[in-house]
């Protein structure tokens, strides 16, 4: 009855910590409203419609580099690239789902210690219970939420579609996460010391992780 109650509280926290879920897609534009035209006309002109163009300007997606000067752009630039590269590499290990030596010098290469350590736990979880996750989210939008005066610390904030991945336990589709069907914000913080390369200090992307929430976000804002 111990080892059924763990499995289940193991399979629960899984389904939080994935990184799958199924997103619904937004409504499309109205019609354009027509207006009959006044006075005695022709039923040609009667049933010709009005349409009113929307003249409103269109949001600058790059309008939040205003905020930072070119050094900091810089180096949100070269942290992005390098969250990138790990999302893009670590992808098969996650899919693979077991703790090898070459999993665990991946996340030497990417966090420091002791993240890297809590990382490699967490794969050795998923292997424990057969756990995989295939594929990496949608990036809907990228920025920056705050970089250092000096360069040395960025915050990323990412708009993801998490449709893209799948997550299995024992072979078998896991239950999607309901907060997930839809894109959300996903926040990454890296900074980088003094003689070391950029490093990855915290992913703030499961459910309820310290006290936090999925918040929905506009993929086109």
């Amino acid at each position: 009855m111990l080892a059924i109650t763990l499995r289940r509280c193991v399979t629960a926290c899984v389904a939080l910590a994935a990184l799958a879920v199924f997103a619904t897609a937004c409504g499309g534009d109205t019609d354009p409203e027509s207006s009959p035209t006044a006075g005695a006309t022709s039923s040609a002109t009667d049933n010709t419609p009005e349409v009113t163009t929307d003249t409103s300007p269109t949001p600058d997606p790059d309008a939040w580099r205003a905020k930072f000067d070119a050094d900091q752009l810089s180096a949100y630039d070269t942290a992005l690239q390098r969250w990138d590269s790990y999302e893009s590499r670590s992808e098969p290990i996650w899919a693979k789902g077991k703790a090898t030596p070459a999993a665990e010098k991946l996340f030497k290469e990417f966090f420091p210690h002791p993240i890297w350590v809590g990382q490699f736990e967490q794969l050795q979880t998923y292997e424990q219970y057969e756990v995989q996750i295939a594929g990496t989210p949608d990036v809907l939008w990228s920025r920056a939420r705050s970089v250092t005066e000096t360069g040395s610390g960025v915050v990323i904030m990412q708009c993801v579609d998490y449709r893209s991945t799948t997550t299995t336990q024992n072979g078998n589709p896991t239950q999607p996460i309901e907060s997930r069907q839809k894109p959300v914000l996903r926040e990454i913080n890296l900074s980088k010391p003094e003689g070391y390369g950029w490093l990855i200090y915290a992913i703030n992307a499961t459910p309820g992780a310290n006290g936090k929430k999925d918040k929905p976000c506009d993929p086109t804002s």
